[in-house]
């Protein structure tokens, strides 16, 4: 039951996260689109750290869900 509600408070988090990385951006880029024309641009400041923040709550939701999974057995 932890697991789970641990699962919930961790996606929420991640899908916060992933909506702010494209706050600049239109509705199109945000579901998919190309906002930039395809320009790649160096991340930083506050959009490095939601970067980071986003890679290291997908690693900590998986083994979260890892975790999950072994204990119900």
């Amino acid at each position: 039951m932890l697991f789970n509600v641990l699962q919930i408070a961790i996606s929420a988090v991640l899908i916060l996260c992933v909506l702010l990385q494209v706050k600049g951006s239109g509705v199109g880029a945000a579901l998919g689109g190309m906002s930039g024309g395809g320009v790649y641009r160096t991340k930083r400041g506050l959009e490095r750290t939601l970067f980071q923040a986003t890679i290291i709550l997908v690693v900590v939701f998986i083994f979260v869900s890892f975790l999950s999974v072994q204990t119900q057995k």
